[in-house]
């Protein structure tokens, strides 16, 4: 009997989260991709959820008697793991406002290539940005903070207390207008040269009408457009990276 009643504890605890870490992990940059296998998806969160649940496990509350309160907990366990990976995936969301901006400018708008973090057809410059800043992410260990985030959220969301809804929502629209700010930032030294070139072809086409200037400036437009980002980059992640890091600090625990 007592054997019995540690089993159930215990697969309710596991149960519980894995639902939050399983939730995270379909939607988290890197670990939510379509080029991840679900299969390696699967087994990483299983294993992930092996190792945290001595840690988590005293965390969480008893188990629901009724299996309505037990649904119900499930629920805004996944919610609360969503809203973890989508703080996550609107982050990156300032790279493809810097991206789409950047290929108006230098004149790629046409140029597709796969995203591997927005798992889409996306703009050539913007998937290459989206792609350079998933692996720096990695390389520079940052995505420990996501996993830490996921860890220190049952401080921040207590499993079974009330879903912060109004609260989520609010921060989502914030993060979001403060990325399409941060995406127009990361874009500013092409701005710069965009605005430039425009003028100056402006001021040609009117010093000399005769002149096609789309078909002449063009080439030139993309030269001197790669070249930019060429110089620029260094500084568009390194910018990038503070900017992802600031995002996650709200949600890790102090220390």
């Amino acid at each position: 009997m007592l054997l019995d009643q540690i089993l159930s504890t215990d697969i309710y605890r596991f149960l519980v989260v894995f639902t939050r870490l399983g939730a995270a992990l379909m939607f988290l940059p890197g670990f939510g991709g379509t080029l991840v296998q679900t299969r390696i998806r699967l087994l990483f969160g299983l294993s992930l959820t092996f190792l945290l649940l001595p840690v988590l496990g005293p965390k969480l509350p008893p188990a629901p008697q009724h299996p309505a309160a037990l649904a119900l907990l499930l629920v805004g366990e996944a919610a609360v793991g969503i809203f973890l990976a989508m703080v996550a995936q609107f982050l990156f969301g300032a790279i493809n406002v810097a991206g789409s901006v950047i290929s108006y400018l230098v004149g790629l708008t046409n140029a597709f290539s796969f995203d591997a973090v927005s798992q889409e057809q996306s703009q050539m410059l913007t998937g290459l940005l989206s792609n350079l800043a998933l692996v720096l992410v990695f390389a520079g260990g940052m995505d420990k903070l996501m996993l830490r985030a996921l860890t220190d959220s049952y401080d921040l969301f207590q499993p079974g207390a009330p879903l912060m809804v109004g609260d989520a929502a609010m921060t989502l629209a914030h993060l979001m207008s403060s990325i399409f700010s941060l995406g127009i930032r990361l874009a500013a030294p092409v701005m710069v040269f965009g605005i430039v070139f425009q003028a100056g072809l402006g001021l040609l086409s009117r010093l000399v009408p005769q002149m096609q200037v789309f078909f002449v400036a063009t080439p030139l437009q993309v030269l001197i457009g790669m070249w930019m980002i060429m110089v620029a980059l260094p500084v568009i992640m390194l910018l990038f990276l503070q900017a992802f890091q600031a995002g996650m600090q709200p949600y890790l625990a102090p220390g």
